[in-house]
């Protein structure tokens, strides 16, 4: 967002500068009818004898020059009292391009080489083995008395930039042209104006850049209201989130000779207690937000691509999807991850975090996978997605084949869900697939609203069948607000049931002979329950009013 500031500046020009070249101007090469007026313009100091200056058409087609150099004659005028002005060159004649070029040289030194549609080395003359400079616009059926033309301001070609065409300007100063001194200026090259920082930021680098200063200048920034003079690029400001920043910079001489001014912003950050926070929040307000998680989840699952890990805590899972490599630290299955910051998003349906800080290694908490049968899966995978889970007595309807990467198979307890391939790393990629009815770890995945499982290892395909899920087990109320859970199961023996807050700890452990678990002494909140009977077990989800 720029604010000029107005500053006299008095050019007085008593001599031709010997600094500046002569340059391209002009060109006209291309009619849509039959071409005419093809020419070149030069422009210069005024003063300027051309004596002795060239003009050699170049053909991109072998790089050779087509026709006969053009001596260049006369004086350059003085116009508009700028101390600059232009001289204008028929050559008819010009080849139309794709690309073909020309050169300007005074003598024997080349002074430009230019080129259209294209770029090509030259072959013989003054452009011998130089690779010509494409302009990058061109004409292609131009209306007639119209050119390529630079436009900008200063006084060397490098102040100006080509534009497309417009209404030719022969022997005159080009539109929207200006010869003379560039003022001296400053601009903020970075952050964007408008721009939003990830939460989590605590310090951003304002990098701003100077042009045609004269001597003696100084920078000032103002940063919401506080000034700090004599600065340099970058000029570091401490963040906090949720808090916009208003950025000036100045360019100081005795005065202020330019200015520049930004306003970004670094995100809010919504802390949560948990995993299923995040995805309650996020079901409520979409997502794009940023949040920190109070709880310490732990790794289930870290890839390579991406740098990926599936992480969970007592109450839900969630996939960290990390390409720009932000969490730094070194994680392995069985780490708890804390101070988890980033912004959440989805991809084909998945919730994903994508950190905005590195995050902490510390005590996992043993992850033992909730027993879910595939129908309840495919009605309320979204409760379990990125979750590792256990499904008992699967089989592959393709078992005996080989299993290939990025394939889906049918897998079924009863019901039937797809298995895929996702991880083209897993061990079991090119191995057969298991046959019989078999217990299995997999984490929930989805893909554009259809439930998806997958799993990290051959190991987790092939449990022991042995540690079943206990037949006909049933708990209620739950939630609870009773003080008390009713449990049963087919069978009659005692039951062994422990209980874990969110972080994983042991807050009860009871024996139950008479299917009723006292939690009168738990405090309201969410708990995981696992419950074992003869040499079955099976873990749930407890919730005390």
């Amino acid at each position: 967002m720029k604010k000029l500031y107005s500053l006299l500046f008095t050019i007085l020009i008593s001599a031709v500068s010997f600094g500046q070249t002569v340059f391209i101007n002009e060109i006209h090469y291309d009619d849509a009818g039959t071409d005419s007026g093809e020419g070149v313009e030069i422009a210069g100091p005024a003063g300027t004898d051309l004596t002795g200056y060239t003009l050699t058409p170049y053909n991109g087609n072998g790089g050779a020059s087509y026709s006969p150099v053009v001596s260049l004659s006369g004086i350059i005028p003085n116009q508009g009292g700028s101390g600059y002005g232009t001289l204008w060159f028929d050559l008819a004649g010009l080849q139309n391009g794709a690309p073909d070029g020309i050169a300007l040289s005074n003598g024997s030194t080349l002074i430009q080489f230019l080129s259209y549609e294209g770029s090509f080395v030259g072959t013989g003359g003054v452009a011998d083995g130089v690779t010509s400079t494409d302009i990058g616009v061109s004409e292609s059926g131009t209306v007639e008395g119209e050119s390529l033309q630079l436009v900008g301001t200063g006084n060397t070609y490098g102040n100006f930039t080509w534009s497309t065409s417009m209404a030719s300007t022969y022997g005159a100063i080009n539109t929207s042209q200006t010869f003379g001194a560039a003022s001296p200026s400053i601009n903020i090259t970075s952050p964007s104006n408008g721009a939003t920082i990830a939460a989590g930021t605590t310090s951003v680098n304002v990098v701003f850049s100077t042009n045609n200063l004269v001597g003696g200048e100084t920078i000032d920034i103002t940063v919401n209201g506080s000034k700090t003079t004599n600065v340099t690029s970058p000029f570091n400001i401490t963040t906090t989130n949720g808090t916009t920043y208003n950025v000036t910079v100045e360019l100081v001489n005795g005065g202020v000779v330019d200015s520049d001014m930004i306003s970004f912003d670094v995100a809010a950050l919504t802390v949560v207690a948990d995993l299923a926070a995040l995805r309650a929040d996020v079901v409520a307000n979409g997502t794009g937000k940023y949040y920190q998680i109070s709880s310490t989840p732990t790794i289930s699952y870290t890839r390579a691509s991406r740098n990926q890990k599936y992480i969970q805590d007592a109450t839900a899972g969630i996939l960290i999807d990390d390409a720009n490599g932000t969490i730094a630290t070194p994680f392995t299955v069985g780490d708890g991850i804390s101070g988890l910051i980033g912004q959440a998003s989805e991809f084909n349906g998945v919730l994903q975090l994508i950190p905005s800080v590195d995050a902490t290694v510390t005590t996992g908490t043993t992850i033992t996978p909730e027993v879910v049968s595939i129908s309840t899966l495919l009605t309320s995978w979204e409760d379990y997605e990125s979750e590792l889970v256990r499904i008992n007595g699967v089989t592959f309807a393709d078992a005996g084949g080989t299993f290939a990467s990025s394939t889906n198979y049918d897998i079924s307890d009863g019901s039937t869900i797809t298995f895929r391939t996702s991880f083209s790393e897993v061990d079991y990629i090119g191995q057969t697939i298991p046959s019989g009815s078999n217990n299995m770890n997999v984490l929930v995945a989805e893909f554009s609203g259809t439930p998806q499982l997958t799993a990290t290892s051959l190991s987790e395909l092939t449990l022991s069948t042995k540690n079943l899920q206990i037949a006909g087990f049933n708990m209620y109320p739950n939630p609870t607000y009773l003080g008390y859970v009713n449990i049963s199961s087919k069978s009659s023996a005692n039951m062994e049931v422990s209980v874990f807050d969110v972080l994983g700890k042991q807050v009860l452990k009871q024996t139950v002979s008479d299917n009723v678990l006292n939690v009168s002494k738990l405090n309201a909140g969410l708990y995981i329950m696992k419950v074992s009977q003869d040499d079955a077990s099976i873990t749930k989800k407890l919730v005390v009013k």
